[in-house]
């Protein structure tokens, strides 16, 4: 592939993601209304199957930064790119709970500072717990860079397989065995792999699968793959909730989602490479520098649109998810476009710049 279509799929991915992102957290209150009916499982399913979404993000990341040479430079990941994800982050961790109090009409600078003065510990709102892992893995990218421009792609493969069978297998299994021997499996806390582990495994399989050749994969196989995974894991979620551990660590530690992530990934890159309309390439490169600014506003729309969209729209079911989903997301993008209008502004609140970084 040559380098304009590799960004450009990259873009496709993205804008794809995003999209299911914001699905997950727009649908989750269907997730726990009418169970048992068929709505909800067509909606539960959906919802787990966009749950792919978070370890792309983490792989486009790998795609991206661990092939850019600029990557081993501390001074440029400390001045240029850690600057264009922290700022953001820690401007919306004081906007979420200002925004949150206007809402809950209980707004006030001691109530505000309550929640601020923690957040090295914990997310001022619930999306922002993607922030930690991600400024993290900014952090570490000249490390990661430098083991991986000097791994064979063996070795790479070798680094990504320990971190599926520690982080995401054996746990995985754990939590389906009976309780006499659900630590059988379990790995000492001392015998970590922290190294290969969380959600740098993503960052680190991003890169891999940019120097794997996947054209050959045959697209029927990768959605079979990635519909049979998710179909287990939606259902194993539902038999054995454990699987979904707590403070969002199932993107990895569910087995399902990275194959599923994998799968994805490869099947939306094809996709992506064979796009040639140039309306939908304009459409894509449009949305595309939105997507970071969307996904840290998404979540805030969202607290106000659910309970009017609920008490003020003669609709319910699938209809009903998706009409608030379009209304979020369209919401969103027009916000999101107007800040990236104005000059610093933008940088502050979405990290993009009229320079390029």
């Amino acid at each position: 592939m040559n380098k304009s279509s590799r960004i450009f799929y990259l873009d496709f991915i993205r804008v794809i993601a995003i999209l299911l992102v914001i699905f997950i957290h727009v649908s989750a209150i269907d997730t726990t209304l009418n169970i048992g009916s068929g709505q909800w499982q067509i909606t539960k399913i959906l919802n787990y199957l966009a749950h792919i979404s978070v370890p792309i993000f983490f792989m486009i990341s790998g795609s991206l930064l661990l092939n850019s040479k600029k990557t081993t430079s501390l001074s440029y990941t400390w001045k240029q790119r850690i600057p264009r994800v922290a700022i953001p982050f820690i401007l919306w961790s004081i906007i979420s709970p200002i925004v949150v109090g206007i809402y809950a009409h209980s707004l006030s600078f001691k109530n505000v500072f309550s929640v601020v003065k923690t957040i090295l510990y914990q997310p001022t709102s619930p999306t922002l717990w993607f922030m930690y892992p991600l400024v993290g893995i900014y952090i570490l990218s000249p490390v990661i860079k430098t083991f991986v421009q000097n791994a064979t792609t063996t070795m790479l493969v070798y680094v990504t397989g320990i971190w599926l069978v520690t982080c995401s297998l054996l746990p995985s299994i754990t939590v389906m065995l009976p309780k006499s021997f659900n630590h059988v499996l379990e790995l000492s806390p001392i015998a970590n792999f922290f190294l290969v582990g969380g959600f740098t495994g993503y960052f680190i399989l991003g890169y891999l699968l940019t120097k794997v050749k996947v054209e050959n994969t045959h697209s029927l196989v990768l959605l079979a793959i990635f519909l049979i995974f998710g179909l287990a894991g939606n259902f194993i979620s539902e038999a054995v909730p454990a699987i979904f551990d707590a403070n969002n660590g199932y993107y990895v530690t569910s087995i399902f989602i990275p194959i599923m992530a994998v799968a994805a990934f490869i099947l939306l890159q094809k996709w992506g490479s064979r796009i040639k309309s140039p309306t939908t390439i304009k459409i894509f490169e449009f949305l595309s520098p939105l997507v970071f600014g969307v996904y840290l506003i998404h979540n805030l729309l969202i607290l106000y649109v659910e309970p009017w969209f609920m008490n003020n729209v003669p609709i319910h079911g699938l209809l009903a998810t998706f009409t608030r989903y379009l209304f979020v997301l369209i919401l969103s993008i027009a916000i999101i476009w107007v800040i990236n209008l104005i000059p610093g502004l933008n940088y502050l609140l979405t990290g993009n710049s009229s320079k390029k970084k």
